[in-house]
């Protein structure tokens, strides 16, 4: 089974690991202890950097917003008559 994978969403994956990498070297370090490095923040980071890339450049979803399926349809036209006097029964 082959899997398309658009060359725009691999560059946001592979930017979001990037700074999710940059993230997790980035030594924590605090008063007597060694510095450790942050798997937990890189992952979130990484996530979250795909995620806003993502809906910024409109490709949250993965459709082409250009296939015209969101075309404007008709409004549904009311079928029943006015009531005299205006009244609603």
């Amino acid at each position: 089974m082959n899997l398309y994978i658009d060359p725009l969403n691999g560059l946001i994956v592979l930017f979001g690991c990037a700074i999710g990498f940059l993230v997790y070297r980035r030594p924590v370090s605090s008063a007597n202890t060694q510095p450790q490095r942050d798997l937990m923040g890189g992952a979130a980071t990484a996530l979250a950097t795909i995620l806003i890339f993502a809906f910024l450049l409109g490709r949250g979803d993965g459709q082409n917003p250009e296939s015209g399926d969101d075309a404007p349809r008709p409004a549904p036209s009311s079928s029943s008559s006015p009531v005299p006097g205006g009244m609603i029964p």
